[in-house]
């Protein structure tokens, strides 16, 4: 039986070039009430020489957010800053809030959910903004930025089943309501990567699977098809045009090599309206990811997914973060980790 807890959902909504963003922490339901024109504090810009930064730990990049440790300073006037102008001497580093500068509004509301709220209210602001966009591009990429550290075949590593869930139990149902609110009803849906279970909810209509390890898709009780395929090696996906109503991928983009190809093939067999939903969260598979994303903060990798779905010609692309819920006891990282794994969430409409 499930026990329903009384919960607070605090929200903030805004907008950028990117398109529309919210971020979203569940507090217990005693939690006293949120400033709806919480300050996020005065605009903090300093000229920094392209030598005080430590570029044997990261590579200075453009519109890039780091932490003040990397600065060989004894006092920096924020814990992180983005880079906002860069030349070959000199840098210009903004210590402000991402949401300085910008209109955005809170909304709260009382709720009875399964799992235990136990989020903060300091966590609402906490990175909010740093997926947001502004004029000049961010450079993410570099030229190891799809490197991996275990370059054997794919289908070599994920020969063995391990039916591993990637995400907690509470992060997983967090999932399903998702995709539930976004994805159309009775839709057709492609799950790019998948494995041993999809996280669809049962509004879904059927469901293709496609992955790399045959034993793990034939026991995902959510596909009506599975299909052996490596992205990696063919990322052609053998479908024709305007053949789903809605493409997911949920935990696993981290692992594409060719990620603009993978987005551009997921809007060509993608119905005109349909949608394309990346989920992620913080949990992957060291030897297999890239490089870029163990150097990018979790709210830039959403923000460079974000991206690569606008660059691709979906409309109103969102992004959503999800966070504040009570770990499971019996989750393998419950002796190390309090609360739940983190949602993390962009869609476009083809």
């Amino acid at each position: 039986m499930n026990l329903l807890h009384s919960a607070l959902r605090f929200r903030v909504n805004y907008f950028s070039d990117l398109g529309r963003h919210q971020m979203v922490v569940w507090t217990p339901g005693d939690t006293p009430p949120v400033d709806a024109q919480m300050d996020v504090g005065p605009k903090i810009e300093h000229e920094v020489p392209n030598d005080v930064f430590r570029s044997d730990i990261a590579p200075l990049k453009l519109g890039r957010f780091y932490p003040s440790q990397l600065l060989h300073a004894d006092h920096a006037p924020g814990p992180m800053f983005r880079v906002v102008k860069l030349n070959e001497t000199s840098f210009i580093a903004n210590f402000s809030h991402p949401l300085q500068d910008r209109i955005f509004s809170i909304d709260s509301g009382h709720s009875d959910v399964s799992s235990e709220p136990i989020g903060k209210v300091e966590q609402l602001l906490e990175w909010s903004g740093m997926e947001t966009q502004k004029q000049m591009p961010t450079d993410f990429e570099g030229e190891d930025a799809f490197v991996r550290e275990d370059e054997r075949p794919d289908t070599e590593f994920y020969s063995v089943a391990r039916k591993l869930a990637h995400v907690d139990a509470v992060c997983a149902n967090r999932i399903r309501a998702l995709y539930r609110t976004v994805l159309p009803e009775h839709a057709r849906v492609l799950d790019l990567m998948a494995g041993w279970r999809s996280y669809l909810p049962d509004t879904v209509q059927s469901a293709v699977g496609l992955g790399l390890n045959a034993e793990e898709l034939a026991d995902n009780p959510q596909l009506a098809e599975r299909i052996l395929h490596d992205l990696n090696t063919d990322p052609l996906l053998p479908f024709p045009d305007a053949s789903f109503d809605a493409v997911v991928c949920t935990v696993s983009f981290e692992y594409l090599t060719q990620p603009r190809r993978i987005v551009a093939e997921a809007r060509r067999i993608l119905k005109p309206g349909g949608m394309f939903v990346v989920i992620l969260s913080h949990r992957y598979f060291p030897p297999k990811v890239i490089r870029m994303w163990t150097q990018l903060h979790p709210m830039e990798r959403m923000a460079w997914v974000g991206t690569l779905i606008k660059q691709a010609g979906f409309k109103k692309v969102e992004t959503y973060v999800e966070r504040g819920f009570k770990r499971p006891r019996d989750d393998r990282y419950a002796d190390k980790l309090t609360e739940s794994d983190p949602l993390f969430a962009i869609w476009g409409v083809a």
